[in-house]
């Protein structure tokens, strides 16, 4: 090796071990990512990106993304550790397309892939105990013991479950829009926003990628008339639907804090305080999204818990 060679060696390893605190924290939906990453308990960055979800993405579409949304905004080697929440990381297989995908740009960085339920349960209840509740895109629900999590129901997906979230909000939306089931009003404003054809409905459902964000984006419609009779029965019984099939599965879920993290237990709050109530579950915390939570747990924790 020559001296250019060397110093240049030098120079790198050096400037790598001036950041030997610098952690990327990532926490991914079916719809959107969110990026922070931190230098010692300093915030330097945050970046948006699409959503990651292994059961929609290929290792050539996770890598096409990243190259393009996240890269460019992140020096790769100062990153020594990057814990990764999201939404599809529940086995092995998924884990693995996540973490082998990241390590190709992140060399220097040991990269930890969890479930986004894990994510939710401390960012909402950091170290204590509680029912975790993700009412996003998709749902999901568990027991967090203020270390690990214990499901009972899987979710199921936007075709089988999904029950409360907005790809099911959606689902029923378009349902009765196509059966002509919407109120008059309702179907104005409808067509006024959207003027799909039943054709475009089923493109989007059939052939085009991610039918589950196609569906989940009608919820800021319903979102704008909340008030509507229809649309708050539409929302309330979801709400009810997700509460049967989920937290009633667990002992103690009258007891126990019962949280939310998500965009549609956000913006539906009022809606769903009242359906919680009249199945007698106490709402501890609702939080659109668990980034701040996350980071918190981060910088407090100083073990790395699978």
């Amino acid at each position: 090796m020559n001296i250019e060679c060397l110093l240049i060696s030098l120079l790198r390893y050096l400037t790598i071990s001036l950041f030997k605190h610098m952690k990327l924290i990532a926490d991914s939906g079916s719809t959107k990512s969110s990026w922070c990453l931190l230098e010692g308990k300093e915030l330097k960055t945050t970046v948006k990106t699409a959503g990651l979800n292994p059961y929609f993405h290929t290792s050539e579409s996770i890598d096409a993304i990243l190259k393009a949304e996240l890269l460019p905004f992140i020096v790769t080697d100062h990153v020594k550790e990057i814990h990764f929440y999201g939404a599809g990381c529940s086995t092995e297989k998924n884990d693995e397309l996540i973490s082998g995908t990241l390590q190709t740009f992140f060399h220097q960085a040991r990269i930890f892939v969890y479930h986004d339920i894990l994510g939710a349960a401390r960012a909402l209840f950091g170290k204590n105990r509680g029912i975790s509740c993700i009412l996003g895109t998709g749902c999901n629900c568990c027991y967090y013991d203020g270390e690990n999590i214990f499901s009972k129901v899987d979710s199921l997906g936007y075709l089988f479950g999904d029950e409360g979230a907005g790809s099911y909000l959606g689902k029923n939306l378009i349902s009765d829009y196509l059966r002509k089931k919407l109120p008059a009003d309702l179907r104005v404003e409808f067509d006024s926003n959207y003027r799909l054809s039943l054709e475009d409905i089923l493109n989007s459902l059939y052939n085009l990628p991610y039918p589950n964000r196609f569906l989940a984006s009608f919820s800021e419609f319903l979102a704008r008339y909340q008030e509507h009779p229809y649309v708050y029965k539409l929302v309330h019984d979801a709400f009810h639907a997700f509460l049967d099939a989920q937290v009633k599965h667990y002992e103690g879920y009258r007891e126990m804090p019962v949280s939310f993290v998500g965009s549609i237990a956000h913006h539906y709050n009022k809606i769903l305080l009242e359906a919680a109530a009249e199945e007698g579950i106490h709402i501890g915390t609702v939080i659109k999204a668990p980034m701040e939570g996350l980071l918190k747990f981060h910088n407090l924790s100083s073990e790395i818990a699978r």
